[in-house]
């Protein structure tokens, strides 16, 4: 149950991620750079302080994590990407297709079965996620390119999850986030000084936001999901994130006071029962244990 509630939490923190990023003036791979810097001098500082030794070059899957943080670079720019070169319904809609590549490569890789129940929750949360951008999809031709990018980074996200499970198979958490971190700093650092793109002028409210960013969305949400990937199905990993959609709306009606399409209400239900779903079978043997 420890595992579940951690998961959940890491998820609440993901879905923060668009709006800090919406409430800061920093071009996305700027809040990329600094977001990986800041996140991997915090955990080098933990590393030294608690006198951790840090082996990862030594670790026989050192290129598992070196490919991983590479594709969690690809994807985090494809992102940003896509949310600027297509309607936010449309890159929503094609991301939420991540658990068919992750629940594949973990079968073919890690031999994860794929229960009927998984594929039923993913069913229900992807008809969730349609019917709550249903108002604002399209398809055109100035879109099109902007699409395949969103696909792309759902594939990308996939590849990250599945190359972070293979390293993290003898591979500590703070290892493996050490290396991820500051591999994806270095390539959005690359991406950068390529755009030549400001890299302090911004005011308070960035900087509030990046801090936000980092100690929620990546210290809390990326570093529990890479815990996480040891200890629990992919499938259902992928799958449970699909709720993110309906928390970042929220979190951005509430701050933002951003307008819920008039479906919202169904929408949100049937995610929520799709994720309910998904995790019932562990929190009823939660619930039964507690009263044996």
């Amino acid at each position: 149950m420890a595992h579940i509630t951690l998961y959940f939490l890491a998820v609440f923190s993901l879905s923060t991620a668009p709006n800090w990023a919406k409430l800061s003036a920093m071009p996305a791979e700027i809040m990329g750079f600094w977001r990986l810097f800041f996140a991997f001098v915090i955990l080098a500082l933990f590393v030294v302080i608690k006198k951790q030794k840090f082996t990862a070059l030594k670790d026989k899957n050192i290129k598992w994590a070196i490919t991983s943080a590479f594709f969690f670079f690809l994807h985090l720019w494809s992102y940003k990407y896509a949310a600027k070169n297509t309607l936010v319904a449309n890159m929503m809609i094609l991301f939420a297709s991540n658990p068919i590549w992750a629940s594949l490569g973990g079968y073919l890789f890690f031999k994860e079965k794929l229960s009927l129940r998984t594929v039923g929750s993913y069913l229900i949360a992807l008809a969730g996620i349609i019917l709550l951008f249903s108002d604002s999809f399209t398809v055109s031709n100035e879109q099109n390119f902007g699409n395949m990018i969103a696909l792309c980074s759902a594939f990308f996200y996939a590849a990250y999850m599945l190359t972070s499970k293979q390293a993290r198979q003898t591979m500590n958490n703070t290892n493996y986030a050490c290396v991820q971190y500051s591999v994806t700093a270095v390539c959005f650092l690359i991406l950068s000084l390529i755009t030549q793109s400001n890299f302090i002028n911004y005011g308070t409210i960035s900087w509030l936001a990046l801090a936000g960013v980092v100690l929620i969305s990546t210290l809390i949400g990326h570093l529990s999901f890479t815990y996480l990937v040891k200890h629990m199905n992919i499938s259902l990993m992928t799958c449970g994130k699909l709720i993110e959609p309906v928390i970042a709306s929220v979190i951005a009606y509430l701050v933002f006071s951003e307008k819920i399409g008039q479906n919202a209400a169904l929408s949100f239900s049937l995610i929520a029962f799709s994720v309910a779903n998904l995790f019932w079978p562990q929190i009823k043997a939660h619930i039964k244990a507690s009263f044996i």
